[in-house]
């Protein structure tokens, strides 16, 4: 038996109905439906991914990153002790820290 559409939750009617103009599309139409979808997720992916390299980015976040480098299996010492140089050489934490 199939489902009863009266017992359906208002986000089940909301995707049953967004598939069900989906189905009504016609090949054209459907083709250009899922092109700026595409076009849309890929400009959103874009700007965030050119947002956050416009920004700086905070020592605490460097400093999260690299004591998460600790855990990783095959990351010793001296590999994390690089790191460390690394980014107190190249400015992503200060001098003082780790």
């Amino acid at each position: 038996m199939s489902k009863r559409s009266c017992r359906r939750t208002e986000d089940a009617k909301m995707i049953h109905e967004k598939a069900v103009r989906m189905r009504k599309m016609t090949d054209e139409q459907l083709v250009h439906y899922v092109e700026d979808r595409i076009a849309k997720a890929e400009s959103e992916g874009y700007n965030r991914i050119k947002k956050d390299a416009s920004g700086d980015l905070d020592n605490s976040t460097v400093k999260y990153f690299l004591d998460g480098f600790r855990q990783v299996p095959g990351v010793g010492k001296i590999t994390y002790k690089r790191l460390v140089e690394y980014a107190k050489e190249n400015g992503y934490i200060p001098e003082e820290r780790c």
